[in-house]
């Protein structure tokens, strides 16, 4: 089994498993889509106050501010903060071990820190009632579902005042504007990883449409990866045809981006992983393969010992000059509703917005922080992303780049049409 993706130069540790994406794609792969609105609202409600909720769901064209409720306030100003434990609950190894002592220290209490492999069933959990946690870390596209159930608690900016030192994109996101609910934890980009001693650099950034090399019967012979997940590979199809958001794509068009999936099995030598980017790319196994950002920053730190990282080279399609879109979005950190230690919890969130301590664990999750003195150069020149994986650091200015696609919150119907066509790619048809 390969180390964890986020396991590098930087990290102590040694733990191996899943990483928070493993979990993701399995999921999707099982069919194990997450709670649908309906479904989740009938959950999280007794006919009570949580059924009146409107759930708002936001779009960069068409950004919205999450509803304040009687019901659900945010704590008052100048609390003492609580004696703890701190009770966070986050997806596996998406925390550095060494953050929690950093973080106790800092707070003056203990931490206990409990992981989850996937949404749904983090969620599951919580509405439940089954656990009592603190902290919470989705995903942005569940905001609206996590606020119209209730599940989380509004902030109060007071106690963060690092939220100053987040992009501006972020600090007021299109999903949650003002930062009502939510505060950034990590930003990455969807684009495609290769090695420059198998594919040339030409047929994926020389080209009018990046994502065309996945179809290049020049690289029949060999491997050719896309990610074991529904949506981001589906996603990758549509924007290849010219598609720009794939909650609003026709039947027609995801019967295309099918047909053109099952296509790659006479193309190419084409496998749906999970760790086919950030392992099989540096142990050979991939000459190409779709990747997250966050992946390739730690992907040199799997290569053998005798091996050349510096072949690894990642490119976002939006950035190749081309006119087609990839895929850009970001993880939140958030206050549960029925948190136990809410002033801690906030505090918390603060020392997590601090520079100092996002960059600590950025070496070690390999998912960047979105934060203003963590640029390119920075990044580059202090060695925590190598020079010729730079394309791989997002930038504030890529969430308003005209053909960055943030993923959107799906519908029932739009989830089982793209499940359906999933499931006529994974057969050939």
């Amino acid at each position: 089994m390969a180390f964890h993706p986020r396991q590098n130069y930087h990290a102590s540790s040694k733990s191996q498993g899943m990483s928070r994406r493993d979990f993701i794609t399995r999921a999707a792969a099982m069919g194990l889509a997450f709670p649908t609105l309906s479904a989740f609202l009938a959950a999280c409600g007794d006919g009570g106050a949580t059924d009146a909720v409107q759930v708002v769901i936001g779009s960069p064209a068409n950004p919205v501010t999450q509803p304040l409720l009687d019901s659900n306030q945010m704590i008052s100003s100048g609390l003492p903060a609580e004696a703890g434990p701190l009770r966070i609950y986050n997806w596996a190894d998406y925390l550095n071990p060494e953050t929690i002592p950093l973080a106790e220290e800092a707070l003056g209490t203990s931490i206990e820190l409990t992981t989850f492999f996937n949404e749904e069933e983090a969620l599951q959990k919580l509405i439940s009632g089954e656990v009592n946690f603190d902290v919470f870390f989705p995903v942005a596209g569940s905001i609206p579902k996590v606020v119209a159930g209730q599940l989380i608690q509004p902030l109060n900016h007071e106690y963060l005042p690092n939220l100053s030192n987040i992009w501006p994109q972020l600090a007021d996101p299109f999903y949650d504007k003002g930062s009502q609910y939510t505060v950034p934890y990590t930003v990455y980009s969807t684009g495609i990883a290769w090695r420059n001693d198998m594919v040339d650099d030409a047929d994926v950034t020389g080209i009018d449409n990046a994502w065309d090399v996945f179809w290049n019967p020049k690289y029949a012979d060999i491997p050719v990866g896309l990610y074991d997940d529904f949506r981001e590979t589906l996603g990758a199809a549509l924007y290849r045809n010219g598609v720009t958001e794939v909650h609003n794509a026709t039947q027609a068009e995801i019967d295309q981006a099918t047909a053109d999936l099952i296509e790659l099995i006479d193309l190419t030598d084409i496998k749906y992983t999970i760790d086919g980017a950030y392992a099989g790319i540096p142990e050979g196994r991939f000459g190409v393969h779709m990747a997250w950002s966050g992946d390739m920053v730690s992907a040199p730190y799997y290569f053998p010992e005798d091996g050349d990282p510096s072949v690894t080279r990642y490119a976002w399609p939006a950035q190749t000059g081309s006119s087609v879109h990839g895929q850009i979005s970001s993880d939140t950190m958030t206050v549960l509703k029925g948190s136990e230690n809410p002033v801690l919890a906030h505090q918390f969130l603060n020392f997590m917005l601090d520079e100092d301590q996002a960059l600590t664990n950025f070496g070690w999750v390999g998912y960047q922080p979105p934060q203003k003195g963590l640029d390119v150069d920075y990044l580059v020149a202090d060695e925590w992303v190598p020079e010729y994986l730079s394309s791989a650091i997002v930038r504030p200015e890529d969430f308003s780049d005209p053909r960055a696609s943030v993923p959107i919150a799906l519908t029932a119907d739009q989830e089982a049409k793209l499940l359906d066509a999933w499931t006529k790619v994974q057969s050939g048809g």
